[in-house]
């Protein structure tokens, strides 16, 4: 029991040597197929203004500056062990202006209002303590048209795993797609599911209303 609210803490916030050097290793491996799905789904354009939040090691922070060229993209994670690890992935990008990187909490929501084009997210809403709530304002933040992507696996699949419930919480992608368009007030809400090697990876989009 121990060992499980170890290792899912490290999962929600990476910390120490076990954090910068094992975990950032396995989110690379472990999310690969997930975070294609989700690259796939943002449909990028170069000029996208976009946001990740809890960007791991940097992974989709690297592969979206290499695709703008006009664009931008911010991130905002938790663990300073993934912001350490993100940084040294992502100079180039960092002082070339086409990356930012920041130490923080999305569920405080430290952007201004219609400043993004696109947020994404990958498997990190399993820890958000209030995911209604951070929804409804990380939809403030995006621009009028403007779209939100949730990468996740599904709830039947998660429980097969030895996680501590006190720190996961498991949705469905019905969960998910009632969250987008209840409390985000985004509509076009879409699902998107593709069959990896293990386990099925989940992709739910909304676009904000324009108003």
């Amino acid at each position: 029991m121990i060992l499980s609210k170890y290792i899912s803490n490290q999962y929600r916030k990476p910390s120490g040597i076990i954090g910068r050097f094992i975990m950032s290793r396995f989110f690379e491996i472990g999310n690969a197929e997930l975070n294609n799905l989700v690259f796939e789904t943002l449909s990028l354009t170069e000029q996208d203004h976009v946001l990740e939040i809890g960007f791991g090691p940097g992974t989709l922070i690297k592969r979206a500056a290499e695709f703008l060229s006009d664009g931008i993209i911010e991130g905002i994670d938790l663990s300073e062990s993934m912001v350490a690890t993100a940084l040294k992935k992502n100079r180039k990008h960092i002082n070339s202006g086409k990356a930012k990187i920041q130490l923080g909490d999305i569920e405080k929501v430290p952007f201004e209002n219609n400043r993004f084009d696109k947020i994404f997210t990958v498997n990190t809403i399993y820890f958000w303590e209030n995911p209604s709530t951070a929804i409804s304002k990380i939809s403030h933040i995006l621009k009028p048209g403007g779209k939100l992507i949730i990468g996740f696996h599904d709830r039947r699949e998660m429980e097969k795993i030895s996680l501590d419930m006190e720190v996961f919480r498991f949705y469905s992608k019905d969960n998910i797609s009632e969250l987008l368009s209840v409390h985000g007030s985004l509509n076009e809400i879409d699902i998107i599911s593709k069959r990896g090697k293990h386990n099925t990876c989940y992709c739910v989009s909304g676009t904000k209303i324009n108003t």
